[in-house]
C-alpha cells in the first residue's frame, strides 16, 4: 500500500512538472524578443510587446494591497484579538464561506455594485475593489491561523509584564511576521492570477495609453491572453504563451518565497 502511494505521489509530481515545464518553455524564448517588454502590442496582438498588460497588472496588485491588506490585517486582528469566541467563529466561518464562492460571482458582484450602482465604470478602481472583496476573506482566513498560533503564554506574560491589549496585540504581530507575510504573499498571488473578476469591470483587451487616473480601464496578463486565445489568430499566440510563461514564472517565484518564509519560521 505504501508503494501504491509513493508511484501515485511521483506520477502527479511528474505530470505538474511536465505541465509547467511546457508551459513555460512555450513561451520563455519570446522574452529576449526587441521590445516584448517595453512595447504596446502591435497589428492585432501579432507584434510588439506587453508593456501595457505588465504596467496595467503591477497597478492592480498596488491598489489591491493598499486597500486589501491593511483592511484584512485588521479584521483579522479584530477576530482573534478582540471579538468575543461565539462572534469569532461566525466571522472565521463566514470567510471560509467567502473563500468557496467561484470568483466570477465576485466578478458580477462588482459590476453591479461598483460599475453600475456606484458609476465608476469598466476602471482599475472598480477592478481592485472587487479583487480585494475577494482577497480580504481570504488574507483573514490564512493569517488567524498564525495569529492563533501564537502560543497563549505569550500572550499572558506580556500582559502579566504590565502591557495593555493593545501592546500584546502588537507583540502578537511581531511573533507571527513571517506567518502574516506568507499570507500577503499568497493573497497577492492569488489576486494576480484571477481572470474573471477583473475580465467584466476594469480590463479592456486593447489599449493605445497607459491609464492616467483610476477610472480608466486597463489591460492585464491574465485577460489579455484570454483575449488572444479566445479571438485572435495563429500569429498572435506567441503572445499569450509568452505572457503564460511569465505568469507561470512569476506564482512559482511567490510560491518559492512562500516555502521558504515557513521553513524559516519553522527552523
Amino acid at each position: 500500500m505504501r508503494w501504491t502511494f509513493r508511484i501515485i505521489s511521483y506520477t502527479v509530481f511528474v505530470a505538474f512538472t511536465l505541465i509547467i515545464g511546457i508551459i513555460i518553455f512555450s513561451g520563455v524564448n519570446y522574452f529576449t524578443k526587441p521590445g516584448f517588454f517595453t512595447q504596446y502590442p502591435k497589428s492585432a496582438m501579432s507584434e510588439g510587446g506587453i508593456f501595457p498588460m505588465l504596467i496595467g497588472s503591477l497597478l492592480l496588485m498596488i491598489v489591491v494591497f493598499l486597500v486589501s491588506i491593511p483592511t484584512g490585517l485588521l479584521g483579522t486582528i479584530f477576530i482573534t484579538e478582540f471579538a468575543p469566541r461565539r462572534l469569532s467563529i461566525f466571522l472565521q466561518s463566514l470567510a471560509a464561506t467567502m473563500n468557496s464562492i467561484p470568483s466570477i460571482v465576485y466578478g458580477l458582484f462588482g459590476l453591479s455594485l461598483f460599475c453600475v450602482k456606484l458609476s465608476l465604470g469598466t476602471s482599475l478602481i472598480s477592478a481592485s475593489l472587487t479583487l480585494s472583496t475577494m482577497a480580504i476573506p481570504f488574507f483573514i482566513s490564512s493569517a488567524a491561523e498564525f495569529l492563533r498560533a501564537v502560543p497563549k503564554e505569550l500572550r499572558e506574560g506580556v500582559i502579566a509584564l504590565g502591557a495593555n491589549k493593545l501592546q500584546a496585540t502588537l507583540m502578537v504581530l511581531r511573533a507571527s511576521k513571517n506567518g502574516l507575510l506568507t499570507s500577503l504573499m499568497l493573497t497577492l498571488g492569488r489576486a494576480f492570477s484571477e481572470t474573471a473578476p477583473i475580465l467584466v469591470t476594469g480590463a479592456v483587451f486593447y489599449a493605445t495609453q497607459l491609464p492616467k487616473k483610476i477610472t480608466d480601464p486597463v489591460m492585464t496578463l491574465p485577460t489579455s491572453i484570454y483575449a488572444i486565445v479566445m479571438n485572435l489568430g495563429e500569429k498572435s499566440q506567441w503572445m499569450a504563451r509568452a505572457m503564460s510563461s511569465l505568469m507561470v514564472i512569476v506564482m512559482i517565484s511567490i510560491y518559492s518565497t512562500v516555502q521558504f518564509l515557513r521553513r524559516h519560521r519553522n527552523e
